[in-house]
């Protein structure tokens, strides 16, 4: 009787011992966790960074310049200096000079169809111009003719750049008569106040 209630217990504490373990390996495995495995391709490269740079447009050193941007640069330059020029280079005459070119002034004065005859000073960049009319023209000095007179001196010599005129007779004669003396004369001199005082009573100063 004693050796079956032993064996009885032999056994119930044989369950018990083989339950433990087999929670403990139950609760061991619950709490594994799966290792983490990182992924690295053998060959994997970086792409490159591009780095955008802004464009720039570069203008040649000896870029050839246009027919129209070199008339351009032209007229400006001619626009500065084209007064200073005039007047410098008529002012440099000599009387005899002045005397030819106040001569080639009349006669295309005299070839308006108006005028029977003109008598022209020259004196730097300016000229004074006396016209006697044909007897058929009665409209006398009007502004046409003074407009058509101008534009004809200038023409003649593109320097002048103020034209005074009279038809008075009187005058006419005044400017004719000193016409002669600097045609005659060896300097200016003894012309200048005389010029001058011509030019004031023609505009009327």
């Amino acid at each position: 009787m004693k050796k079956s209630i032993l064996l009885v217990l032999c056994v119930f504490l044989l369950a018990l011992t083989l339950a433990g373990c087999a929670a403990g390996n139950a609760g061991m495995v619950g709490q594994t966790k799966a290792p983490v495995a990182t992924f690295t391709p053998d060959n994997a490269t970086m792409a490159p960074v591009t780095t955008m740079q802004p464009e720039t447009t570069m203008m040649p050193e000896n870029s050839p310049m246009t027919t129209a941007e070199n008339d351009m640069l032209n007229g400006m330059a001619s626009g500065m200096n084209g007064g200073a020029a005039a007047g410098s280079a008529n002012a440099a005459m000599t009387p005899a000079e002045m005397g030819r070119m106040a001569e080639k002034i009349a006669d295309a004065v005299e070839r308006i169809s108006e005028i029977d005859d003109a008598e022209v000073i020259v004196e730097g960049n300016r000229a004074l111009v006396a016209v006697e009319f044909e007897d058929q023209y009665s409209a006398g000095l009007d502004d046409r003719m003074k407009q058509l007179i101008t534009q004809t001196v200038q023409k003649a010599d593109s320097k002048i750049t103020e034209v005074s005129i009279t038809d008075d007779d009187t005058l006419y004669g005044q400017v004719k008569s000193l016409a002669e003396r600097i045609g005659k004369a060896t300097g200016l001199d003894e012309l200048t106040g005389d010029i001058g005082d011509l030019w004031d009573r023609v505009t009327g100063r």
